[in-house]
């Protein structure tokens, strides 16, 4: 895997040699200790991921595939992998000092913290079926239980305010942020409300790129959801405005106001730190969802979400195991019984 050095060859100046992987994965002809280095520093690389023996050789084919490829469908992921390979800190020189927060960067993809709607061909189809979403959304209301939990996050993860349920920490330091999960991942089962969205969730579905994270997002009045970035720049967030003020606003990064209009899309990064606020008297009511950023080929997508998956599936197993309920799945599992005020909704 050659190939892969010359992509991190920038990356990898100014490491001490003595700390820094051979710049190609694949050892076949070479001397057994540089060998052996290489293959430690993959078998470490890939260790975070959880992959069982079969996935695991799934990884390395498609690694030696890549390697090998002399056109640039996979040169952000070459780029990540020799990262990653290398344990490099130091953010890609393509991101901004925005997205420095943002754990997860893949180097080549665009720093842009607000996207024209005009470079994604679904964006009409999405707004020109505005009314049917917000039908689903208003038959909500009328159900004795709507599907709506409190947005809640692991305590470990955040100091802002720790919730005397004793589920998680919220992300807003006034006001509320309730959500109605539709899709997130492919490790948690959110069927019963996409059967109460059925139309909402076709429309989704048929995005091209379309991430795997799709919810309702209400912000009551008077609410303010703290800075923060997003996991990683692999992905775009998208808002479509329900219900929404005058007095709505999201800051992204150095973009100060970004624009939020009922019933148009808005595209943006969310690695960017980022902050929104609802400074109106009525809920603001959002359909988010996410999108494959498109600077990434299909290929690349698709090995990067076999990694992911992997690493969710059994982060999911460990921690229901180890009985820790101060986690990503088992908080948005326990927040789903917790009691949302109606005003908080549909004010």
């Amino acid at each position: 895997m050659s190939e892969l050095s010359a992509q991190a060859e920038k990356e990898v100046e100014g490491e001490k040699a003595s700390n820094s992987v051979p710049e190609k994965i694949e050892a076949v002809g070479e001397s057994a200790p540089e060998e052996q280095k290489v293959m430690s520093a993959v078998d470490t690389f890939l260790a975070q991921f959880y992959l069982s023996k079969f996935s695991k050789q799934i990884a390395l084919q498609y690694m030696k595939k890549i390697a090998a490829d002399p056109s640039d469908d996979n040169e952000r992921v070459k780029a990540w992998l020799m990262r990653g390979m290398n344990k490099i800190i130091k953010a890609p020189d393509n991101c901004d000092e925005w997205q420095r927060g943002c754990p997860d960067k893949v180097p080549g993809i665009r720093a842009q913290a607000v996207w024209d709607t005009k470079d994604f061909d679904w964006v009409e189809r999405i707004e020109e079926n505005f009314n049917v979403i917000l039908e689903e959304l208003v038959a909500l209301e009328g159900l004795d239980v709507s599907g709506f939990q409190p947005y809640r996050a692991p305590a470990a993860n955040d100091k802002i305010k720790n919730e005397s349920d004793g589920v998680g920490v919220e992300a807003t330091d006034a006001g509320s942020w309730n959500v109605f999960y539709l899709s997130l991942g492919k490790v948690m089962n959110f069927d019963d409300n996409r059967a109460k969205c059925p139309k909402t969730v076709e429309l989704l579905e048929g995005i091209p790129g379309i991430y795997g994270h799709s919810f309702f997002s209400c912000l009551s009045p008077k609410s303010h959801i703290t800075k923060h970035n997003g996991p990683t720049n692999k992905k775009l967030r998208c808002f479509l405005p329900l219900t929404c003020g005058e007095n709505a606003r999201l800051r992204v990064g150095g973009v100060e106001r970004v624009p939020l209009q009922k019933g148009k899309i808005l595209i943006w990064d969310d690695s960017f730190e980022h902050e929104s606020w609802n400074d109106d008297e009525t809920s603001r009511i959002t359909l988010i969802f996410d999108i494959w950023n498109p600077d990434l080929h299909p290929k690349e997508r698709k090995f990067l979400s076999f990694l992911t998956n992997s690493q969710l599936r059994a982060q999911k197993k460990i921690v229901e195991a180890s009985g820790n309920e101060d986690n990503f799945f088992s908080v948005i599992d326990r927040a789903q019984y917790l009691d949302v005020a109606k005003e908080e909704l549909w004010t």
